[in-house]
């Protein structure tokens, strides 16, 4: 009887394609609703408008297979709720600590509501994203209007490719989007909430304390790794994640070698956001290496200076690995349910202690 290797089985997963049913022609329209806004950013004169307004363009990708009505009223929410989440953080950018609160605050409230109406991936994800990169932005109120404006014509712009895209091309009413469940328990996900939350506005405390210029990058690090489904998960995608981002790397070295013009820059990112479009879901360590030149690219297209590209990539590496270790103490802490079966206990005991007190 032959036995398997089992470092072979315990890594498998690094190189493992899974199937899925999305249709190949949606990375296309991801693709061209990210490269629309820098496009459009760099004809007129504002290339950081172009990188500004791709946040909200984001709003694409919770596109689901359901009934076109439900849809569409799905990618509205979720584009309010993008919005919603990058006004908050920009107010409170004028002080790190006053950012990392409110990236906290933004960072429950994403949770506790997308797993209550039980959002599909990517969940809360790009709600926590944007509401980092916001609080890390230099405050200045007279433009909190503009950037908020931008944001909103970029998921405004997603929302009507979204309506052509389904009107003539996707008309498919495979999967409905899922209703609310009236039985969840509330006091787990109060619990789950906080813990991503806490460890949130975490990223951002260690971030500003190590003087970091991009801190947002150690809480998207850190929130893509709490994706997972259970601790393995988890890990998996740690590891995912670190490997990922150190090939990708590489390869934005290799681009930012050549000293691209922005308007070739905006096209690789453009051809980026396809690509990963098609593996992600697919195999999320391959996505991200090419996750990690775009983030760097579009940093640079929205950027009026220039960096180094050594000191741009040391940058990034760090940043990852900090985000990476942060969103694995996170993950345990989600999926330990000893642990958090307590917490609840003491929750709902206190709740019904002070009812009582009431009466």
């Amino acid at each position: 009887m032959k036995v398997q290797n089992p470092i072979h089985h315990r890594f498998q997963y690094l190189l493992e394609f899974k199937e899925t049913e999305r249709k190949w022609h949606f990375p296309f329209l991801a693709a061209l609703c990210i490269g629309s806004c820098l496009f459009i950013g760099y004809y007129s004169g504002k290339p950081n408008y172009g990188a500004l307004s791709s946040l909200g363009a984001l709003t694409i990708l919770y596109f689901t297979s359901a009934p076109i009505t439900e849809r569409m009223i799905h990618l509205a929410v979720c584009a309010f709720g993008i919005v919603f989440s990058f006004s908050v953080s920009s107010f409170f950018g004028f002080n790190a600590y006053a950012g990392a609160l409110s990236l906290g605050i933004v960072s429950f409230l994403a949770h506790f509501i997308s797993s209550y109406y039980k959002i599909p991936p990517p969940g809360n994800f790009f709600f926590i994203m944007v509401a980092a990169m916001a609080s890390t932005y230099k405050f200045d109120p007279e433009m909190i209007p503009t950037r908020v404006g931008l944001v909103a014509m970029g998921a405004i712009l997603s929302c009507s490719l979204a309506f052509l895209y389904s009107v003539f091309i996707e008309k498919s009413k495979v999967l409905a989007v899922p209703r609310r469940s009236f039985k969840k328990r509330r006091y787990t996900k109060f619990v789950e909430s906080t813990i991503i939350g806490f460890f949130m506005a975490l990223t951002l405390i260690i971030g500003h304390l190590l003087h970091f210029s991009n801190t947002y990058w150690i809480s998207i690090a850190a929130v893509a790794i709490i994706q997972g489904r259970n601790f393995e998960h988890v890990r998996q995608r740690n590891m995912h994640r670190i490997l990922g981002t150190f090939i990708g790397i590489g390869l934005a070295w290799i681009i930012l070698i050549f000293n691209p013009e922005k308007i070739v820059m905006i096209v690789i990112i453009t051809v980026l956001q396809f690509i990963i479009e098609l593996f992600v879901v697919r195999n999320y360590g391959l996505a991200v290496i090419f996750i990690t030149p775009l983030t760097i690219l579009l940093t640079e297209t929205g950027s009026e200076v220039h960096h180094q590209v050594e000191t741009l990539m040391q940058a990034r590496l760090l940043d990852t690995i900090i985000g990476s270790l942060i969103g694995l103490a996170a993950g345990f802490f989600l999926h330990h349910q000893q642990m958090i079966n307590n917490v609840e206990k003491n929750i709902r005991f206190s709740y019904f202690q002070f009812k009582k007190l009431k009466k």
